[in-house]
């Protein structure tokens, strides 16, 4: 029997809130299959690389148990969610000179098990990684929104008026 694992957003409520979360929801379904490795993927590369998601997922605080993926050209969209999200970490954890640029995980360029085999090796260091796990343990430092906040209150008035109506 096969596990399929969904993962629902929402409360099942109606009304413009419920219609904009559905939109949000079907533009990040859309999303995650416009970045979805396709390819010639068989139990060859699928098997250690769900094995070595399962490895990490516990360091997300995410239960390991991620079910076999059977032989597909288009990786599901659950699975790329969930690899977009080790991309992520990796993607802060390089900027943050926290792990070799080398360990960065992409999804581009996958195409064949051989490139799944390679992505499985990679997150099975990162999951043995002390310094991967130690970054992971930290809170999430404040986005740079915060910044051009901090730049907008030391801008004049003026000035501040003259930038919205150049965008404008």
């Amino acid at each position: 029997m096969e596990k399929v694992i969904t993962i629902g957003i929402g409360s099942g409520k109606t009304g413009p809130l419920a219609e904009d979360l559905e939109m949000a929801e079907e533009a990040d379904q859309e999303m995650m299959e416009a970045i979805a490795p396709r390819g010639n993927f068989t139990s060859r590369g699928l098997d250690p690389l769900v094995k070595s998601v399962n490895m990490i997922l516990p360091l997300f605080d995410q239960s390991p148990d991620y079910p076999k993926v059977a032989d597909t050209d288009v990786l599901p969209t659950d699975f790329v969610r969930i690899l977009s999200m080790i991309s992520a970490a990796t993607a802060d954890a390089v900027g943050e000179e926290r792990i070799n640029p080398e360990m960065e995980i992409t999804l581009d360029g996958i195409r064949d098990d051989t490139g799944l085999m390679s992505l499985s090796g990679k997150i099975q260091m990162l999951a043995k990684d002390k310094s991967f796990k130690a970054f992971l343990k930290e809170p999430m430092k404040e986005p740079k929104e915060e910044v051009m906040e901090e730049e907008e209150e030391e801008m004049g008035q003026e000035e501040m008026d003259s930038l919205m109506m150049e965008r404008m």
